[in-house]
């Protein structure tokens, strides 16, 4: 049964980007070539932003988190163990 449902989803998800995939060349084909690869570069730009965002964010709540709990030692960069054991 589970792999009826998964059959089904990945039918379902099949049908849906190719639908999408086809109305994307349409309008690759309305807009022309150079308004498409200017789109994409936007969309890339726009989703590299959101992504350094995203990295920032999750730096400053590791940062918060190690300021809150001073008593644990930060691992060392080669790998081993604070205090020298390995």
């Amino acid at each position: 049964m589970r792999r009826l449902v998964w059959t089904a989803i990945g039918a379902a998800g099949g049908i849906w980007a190719y639908r999408k995939g086809s109305e994307w060349l349409d309008q690759a084909r309305e807009q022309g070539v150079a308004v498409t690869i200017q789109q994409a570069a936007l969309n890339t730009t726009q989703a590299a932003h959101r992504l350094s965002a995203v990295v920032a964010e999750r730096g400053q709540q590791t940062g918060r988190e190690q300021q809150a709990d001073p008593g644990q030692p930060t691992p060392r960069a080669d790998g081993g163990h604070p205090g020298g054991r390995n």
